[in-house]
This record gives structure tokens, sequence and C-alpha cells, in this order.
């Protein structure tokens, strides 16, 4: 009597269609995503070419110097005490554009909160004016 040998066999997955799925699932996620648009600042930029006159007396003069400090008018004012300063510039006049201006040397972030402090204060007129003797 023969006997026979027994062969091992193993057990295979085919991957043969696992790339046409993983293509498959790229698609499915890249299609139902949603991506937040709303991130940074909401600015409402003029169209090209448009000029809007404003009165001196409705204009106040916001700088930050390299340093990061704060001129409102020709005051000092402290990062803390720019809300309450605003509020009352807008009490006295509500047509109020506070014109932002910011030294080069001045870091970023110092920019972002004065310009958050005078939005806190309900300030919905803000321009950002470039430094003196820089172009536009």
């Amino acid at each position: 009597m023969k006997l026979h040998k027994r062969t091992n066999k193993t057990a295979e997955i085919p991957t043969a269609s696992m790339a046409d799925i993983a293509f498959l699932l790229i698609i499915f996620f890249m299609l139902t995503t949603v991506f937040a648009t709303e991130k940074g600042l909401q600015i409402v930029l003029p169209e090209k070419g448009e000029e809007v006159k404003i009165k001196k007396t409705n204009i106040e003069n916001v700088f930050v110097n390299a340093d990061g400090q704060v001129k409102i008018g020709e005051d000092e004012v402290p990062l803390p005490d720019i809300r309450e300063k605003a509020e009352q510039l807008l009490a006295a006049n509500d047509s109020l554009v506070f014109s932002l201006t910011v030294d080069r040397r001045c870091k970023y972030a110092k920019m972002i909160k004065v310009f958050d402090e005078l939005r806190l204060a309900n300030a919905v007129r803000i321009a950002f004016a470039p430094p003196k003797g820089e172009k536009k």
C-alpha cells in the first residue's frame, strides 16, 4: 500500500482588487468631507479703484510701533485698555473709522491683538494703512 504525502495548503487572501477598494475609499472620503472655509480675518475689501472720502474728524489713527506699543491719536494706550478707549471714542462719534498703522518690525500677533480689541469694542470700520514712507 502506497501512502500519499500530505501537502500543507496555506490560506491566501486575494489582493488583486485591494487597490480598487483603496481608491474607492479615498474618493468616497474626499467627496464626503466638509472643509471649513471660514477661518482667518473676516475683512470686506473695497473694489479695485474704489475710493471713499471720509472727514478727518471721523478718523482716529491707531499706531503700533516695532516694540508693540499702541498709540490711539496722541495717547499711548496699554493693550488691555484699548477696548475701553475705543468704546469711549465710538460713544462720542458713532461714524468713527479707526486707521490701523503697524510698523513692519512689529510682531503679527500684536497687530492681531490690537485688531481684536478694536473689534471687541464694536468698531466695525477699521482701515489698515501702510506705515509712513511705504508705497501702497
